[in-house]
């Protein structure tokens, strides 16, 4: 316990499984199943904040655990497990599984009536609606979580609980919601204050935890690359100084794919393969679709358009097996752009056109109205090239007048100059 308090994961593990070796050659009782119980879930826990999905360990602890809260009647117990299956199930991009253990859990904390349970409840089936694309419900078990949380009163008793502070992470969540729904200003001000509140609070695994999902993510949404850059480095730091190897990985990927944005292509793409077979090597799944996006973006730019199709192919077929959904949109719309890089005749065009068209479907279906901003503006460009002007203009202004802020990210500004040009034709 003192080690994972010290978030000294390799130890404590060390002595979790030592412990659970001397534990299961004794003679069985209660006393003896209340021990493995608090054993498993610790080496679960301590395996997951370590950065480590593999099933044959995480999920071998959480099972028995789970087996053995059944047993003994530990509905407490059970909830937080439950609760920690749904986390390993979304980080594997397993969001039907996560889906499930997460509503299982939220049913178990509301008849507890604790209100911690009640907040991580919804914290869980939060990030589990944000990988399923479904941003407006995950912003609001968020904001259940956020009203609740005092950092002072709160940031010990979650990282007691779990290991690390779901608080914290619910807000940089948060952040990523409101700029898929079009808030940008909100987005980024939120991920300013969520990342000095985990600085302050000065819990390294928390502080990763927010890098990762308040930092890196809603600045590479904004594509805002030096900042990408930096928040990536300091993560890849912080991993380092820790040894926490998942997020290490994390934060190789986001690296390269910040070199991408700033036009190192194969520098980038090195980087985001290492890091990548890094998260998977670790069982770590819940970037895959985002990362291909951003490789097969990168291939095209780099004059392999036929590369960054397959790549595309791949994250799809992704989507429909897992479900993860926050970036299906995004998806699209890169198809279309490869698609026009490919070949520019009445077929690619074509492709082209219901590529964009899908994207802007997504988007609407998500109200993600940022992802449905660039794709506009990709149709709206591509429709203009075909003379089609006044519907180019349309489909572009009805979502471009949606926006009530961040007239200074680069979307809107792009949006903007496309408008202008158009209105002018």
């Amino acid at each position: 316990d003192r080690a994972v308090r010290l978030c000294a994961y390799q130890e404590a593990i060390a002595h979790l499984s030592r412990g659970l070796e001397l534990l299961l050659a004794l003679p069985g009782s209660p006393e003896r199943d209340q021990q493995e119980l608090a054993l498993q879930l610790s080496l679960g826990t301590a395996l997951i904040r370590q950065g480590s999905f593999g099933p044959e360990q995480v999920g071998a602890a959480f099972a028995r655990a789970r087996e053995l809260c059944e047993q003994m009647g530990k509905e407490t117990q059970l909830c937080r497990v439950l609760g920690e299956l749904a986390v390993f199930h979304f980080v594997r991009a397993e969001h039907r599984q996560a889906r499930e253990f997460a509503a299982e859990a939220f049913s178990l904390a509301q008849q507890s009536g604790d209100p911690l349970l009640v907040a991580l409840g919804h914290w869980q089936q939060g990030f589990v609606s944000f990988g399923l694309g479904r941003f407006t419900a995950a912003r609001a078990h968020f904001q259940q979580v956020i009203s609740f949380y005092e950092p002072q009163e709160h940031h010990q008793s979650l990282v007691s609980l779990r290991g690390s502070d779901a608080g914290v992470n619910a807000l940089s969540f948060d952040a990523c919601c409101l700029w898929a729904l079009g808030y940008p200003e909100q987005a980024l001000q939120r991920s300013k204050d969520v990342l000095a509140l985990a600085r302050e609070l000065g819990h390294p695994v928390s502080l990763a935890d927010v890098l990762a999902f308040g930092a890196c993510m809603p600045t590479k949404m904004r594509r805002d690359a030096c900042a990408l850059r930096d928040h990536a480095d300091e993560l890849m730091q912080l991993s380092r100084e820790k040894a926490l190897p998942g997020w290490l990985a994390t934060g190789t990927a986001y690296r390269g794919e910040s070199a991408v944005m700033l036009g190192q292509f194969q520098e980038g793409v090195a980087l985001m393969r290492e890091g990548m077979g890094a998260e998977q090597a670790a069982g770590i799944r819940m970037y895959l679709t985002e990362h291909l996006c951003t490789l097969a973006e990168a291939l095209g730019k780099a004059g392999q358009p036929a590369q960054g199709l397959t790549t595309l192919d791949e994250a799809l077929a992704l989507v429909e097996e897992t479900d993860q959904r926050q970036w299906e949109a995004e998806l699209h719309r890169i198809q279309a752009n490869l698609l026009l890089m490919q070949g520019e005749d009445a077929a690619a065009q074509a492709a082209a056109e219901a590529s964009y068209l899908a994207a802007i479907e997504v988007a609407r279906r998500q109200h993600a109205r940022s992802w449905e901003l660039r794709a506009a503006t990709g149709l709206a460009r591509l429709w203009r090239e075909q003379g089609r002007t006044e519907e180019a203009g349309q489909i572009l202004a009805e979502i471009y007048g949606w926006f009530t802020e961040g007239f200074d990210t680069p979307d809107l500004v792009e949006a903007k100059e496309l408008l202008d040009d158009l209105s002018s034709e």
